[in-house]
């Protein structure tokens, strides 16, 4: 198990220092590129990966200190961090969005701003097939990883920005050669406006979703069925009249707290049997891809299993 998460632990580092390395190209290119053609859109695309850099990197060094070991004062690990880093990523991302939203407001309100859609074309057909290759990759690894899938959906935002941004002005070339030329001014803005609006609801979901984390909810149904069913089987073997499951998921940790209440009839008897319940449930529940910190207790007196007297 210690080997698998070493070897784990090194594919993550490697994937975040790629997304690290290529968000500060694009960061740097879009916003010399934003600047030069004094497109907002673009500015924003690279501003976007420029704090995505920053953010990838505290995601770098977070990652890393987790994975040293220090159970004299982290007794149950350190990866409530993980979703601790996360509502900091997505709360900057969510503060940039609308300070986006703001600045394309206002530039509407004092007439839009003229573009060289030729020169922006260019970025965005170049952004569009580097963030979509980027993100292709860090989407194949997101899967135990909170860190990676932060990063993957990131790389997501990223992409559809610089498609829509492609789109948009793609389409504001197709209207500069009709009699309504004089809308072209608006439509960097309106993109503004139209992709950071439809970008709010992934840090909204993500700082949901890592607050559960925090607050140690339980996790996706699925997961919690995994050991439910486990446990269900256990109970029909060893004739245990009932049984309490707790799951709950941090980072790429679960922890999971069973208490089987035993009968007269229950087949549990010694030390013996109870470890082999033990195996049993991390067998049975192996394809269930995180670490696992597994607490299985035995009684015959229920208060002590539903822990209502504490």
């Amino acid at each position: 198990m210690r080997c698998n998460m070493f070897g784990k632990s090194i594919n993550e580092k490697k994937l975040l220092w790629i997304s690290v390395i290529a968000a500060l190209i694009f960061a740097l290119v879009g916003i010399v590129w934003g600047i030069a053609i004094s497109s907002q859109i673009i500015l924003f695309d690279g501003a976007y990966s420029f704090i995505s850099v920053l953010l990838s990197l505290m995601s770098l060094i977070v990652a890393r200190y987790i994975q040293q070991s220090d159970a004299a004062r982290f007794p149950y690990g350190k990866e409530m961090l993980e979703p601790l880093v996360i509502i900091v990523k997505y709360t900057i991302i969510l503060v940039l969005c609308i300070a986006a939203i703001s600045a394309a407001i206002e530039s509407l309100a004092s007439g839009g701003r003229e573009v060289s859609i030729g020169h922006a074309l260019v970025f965005a057909a170049i952004s569009t097939i580097g963030c979509a290759a980027v993100y292709w990759m860090l989407n194949r690894h997101k899967k135990n990883s909170g860190f990676i899938r932060a990063e993957a959906n990131q790389w997501k935002m990223d992409t559809l920005l610089s498609a829509a941004v492609l789109f948009g002005f793609a389409a504001a070339w197709v209207v500069s050669l009709t009699p309504y030329r004089y809308l072209m001014p608006y439509v960097d803005p309106i993109m503004v406006l139209l992709v950071v609006g439809y970008f709010l609801k992934t840090p909204i979901r993500e700082i949901t979703k890592s607050f559960k984390e925090v607050l140690e909810m339980t996790p996706d149904r699925d997961i919690e069925t995994e050991f439910k069913t486990a446990v269900q089987a256990i109970e029909s073997r060893y004739q245990i009249p009932e049984s309490i499951v707790r799951v709950a998921k941090v980072g790429n940790k679960l922890f999971i707290d069973v208490d089987f209440i035993l009968g007269p009839q229950s087949k549990i008897v010694t030390t013996v049997d109870q470890d082999e319940v033990r195996a049993e449930i991390t067998r049975n529940t192996s394809a269930v891809g995180y670490k696992k910190w597994l607490t299985v207790s035995f009684t015959h007196d229920a208060k002590w299993a539903k822990k209502t007297h504490l």
